[in-house]
């Protein structure tokens, strides 16, 4: 072996060895000061790539229980509006019935009653024009998804909640009424009774069921026909059953007020017999019954079938939520709504797709929008009240309106019954959405942060147990080392010997 002074080996391996030591121990500390086992990319970089998706994933759903956190104190903050809208309406009803009573009531008292009624519709516009969430309006119709366009034979329009394709300002959908709904009917046709006898008919309706009885005072079928005619649509206002000849004078044709297979008409003998060239019962002989039943219309929404309740119906699919009606005696066709994209849009999870959040809409509680669209009132329009309806809007209760308290009680109780029906569909709506979207939404979202985080920190997190054994190992080798270079930098001081 020799020994060289301008180049001690021992020395360059001892601190080749000592710089690894250190570079070793530097990292070692600055993994224990962070607490992470990836701090740089160097230190894994498969894992840091995997760890910062995890995080970013993390965050964005922290962001996402902000978000639905937020929806669910809008929608309370709309429901406890609703709330004290639909104590007003309740209120009013109050006030319609009381005015009903006109065998006790006096005009001063209906008078004090419609003061009431005025008041109450004001303060629904007042809770209607001043709910807001932060600076959001949310009962004025602001936050409806607002209809653009719709067919004539579609009535009563509620859209809470639809899908828009991405960057799309609007969204049309057909409605094809393939089954055409149909009246309960029954004919009487050439309807006549013996001379010498009477005949009692049992009419029931969805109202309920009364007695009528046609004698041979009225001398000719003709006569008689036009008898029975009357005395149905006499007792049509319990019996939801009205009576017409259709021009010909000793037919009589009953029908119901709607559409549908829940309007059922029974035409029952008790007593006394007759004759008609209907079908059975044929002849009219005591205990001989006919009975028919409605049909519910069917349609089409953009491909999906749906079958109404009556002319009613509540369309909920993956791209729309809608409740509407069909004008009576739609022909079957197409018809068509288009929607403007407005409403709501609550972001429930953390990708910008529809199926991490939904878009829904609030309508409007003004009591200019509150009731539904009048129709013609069949009942007591054969019983001789020209132009009668039914239906309207809340803001035709005011004094001096159509259906005042005044001039119209029996109808302004239906008005209110239909306004509260909607204020009451609206907050089960919004209900069932905090309940059983968002409510379970935000627990999901916990799971998922959880499990995320579980991840993450086994990527990312430094196991102190480990480190600190790593640790203690590098600190001896940095001590061991700095005693190795020392001694080997006292190896070339040997060659002094040999020049002693």
């Amino acid at each position: 072996m020799g020994l060289r002074i301008n180049t001690n080996i021992s020395a360059v391996r001892a601190l080749r060895n000592l710089r690894n030591n250190d570079r070793n121990l530097a990292r070692s500390l600055e993994h224990l000061s962070t607490g992470l086992r990836i701090v740089r990319a160097s230190d894994d970089p498969s894992g840091l790539v995997i760890s910062e998706q995890l995080r970013t994933q993390v965050s964005s759903l922290n962001k996402a229980v902000e978000n639905s956190q937020n929806d669910g104190n809008l929608i309370s903050t709309a429901d406890a509006a609703l709330g004290e809208v639909s104590s007003l309406l309740i209120n009013i009803r109050d006030s319609a019935t009381f005015a009903l009573n006109t065998g006790a009531a006096s005009p001063q008292q209906i008078s004090a009653e419609q003061d009431t009624v005025d008041q109450a519709i004001s303060a629904i516009d007042r809770i209607a024009n001043t709910t807001r969430f932060a600076d959001s309006s949310l009962l004025n119709g602001a936050r409806a998804i607002q209809p653009l366009v719709q067919s004539n034979e579609i009535k009563d329009l509620n859209v809470r909640s639809v899908s828009f394709a991405p960057g799309a300002t609007s969204a049309t959908f057909t409605v094809n009424v393939n089954v055409s709904g149909q009246f309960a009917t029954l004919s009487l046709d050439n309807f006549n009774v013996p001379p010498g006898s009477s005949i009692t008919l049992r009419i029931t309706g969805n109202r309920g069921t009364a007695d009528v009885t046609i004698g041979t005072s009225a001398a000719d079928a003709n006569s008689q026909s036009v008898a029975l005619l009357s005395a149905i649509n006499t007792v049509g206002g319990f019996t939801g059953v009205f009576a017409s000849n259709d021009g010909a004078g000793t037919d009589v044709h009953l029908r119901s007020e709607d559409v549908g297979s829940a309007q059922v008409i029974t035409v029952q003998v008790v007593r006394g017999a007759g004759t008609t060239t209907t079908s059975a019962p044929s002849p009219l002989v005591a205990g001989a019954q006919r009975t028919d039943a409605g049909r519910d219309y069917e349609l089409d929404v953009n491909g999906s079938h749906f079958k109404g309740s009556g002319r009613k119906f509540s369309i909920v699919t993956s791209f729309l939520d809608a409740q509407f009606n069909l004008e009576p005696l739609t022909p079957n066709g197409n018809y068509s709504f288009k929607v403007r994209n407005s409403g709501m849009f609550f972001q429930l999870n953390s990708q910008p797709l529809p199926t991490d959040g939904i878009q829904i809409g609030i309508n409007a509680v003004n009591a200019s929008v509150l009731g539904s669209e009048t129709i013609s009132d069949q009942i007591a329009r054969h019983q001789g009240q020209v132009g009668a309806i039914q239906g309207g809007f809340l803001t035709q209760i005011r004094t001096g309106g159509a259906n005042d308290l005044r001039t119209n009680p029996g109808n302004a109780t239906k008005i209110v019954s239909a306004a509260l029906d909607q204020v009451n569909g609206t907050r089960g709506y919004l209900g069932a959405i905090q309940a059983q979207t968002i409510q379970p939404n935000i627990t999901s979202l916990g799971v998922a942060i959880e499990n995320l985080s579980a991840s993450q920190s086994s990527i990312r997190d430094l196991d102190f147990a480990e480190e600190t054994s790593r640790f203690t190992k590098n600190q001896i080798l940095f001590q061991a080392g700095t005693a190795v270079l020392a001694s080997a930098n006292l190896i070339p001081q040997t060659v002094l010997t040999l020049l002693r």
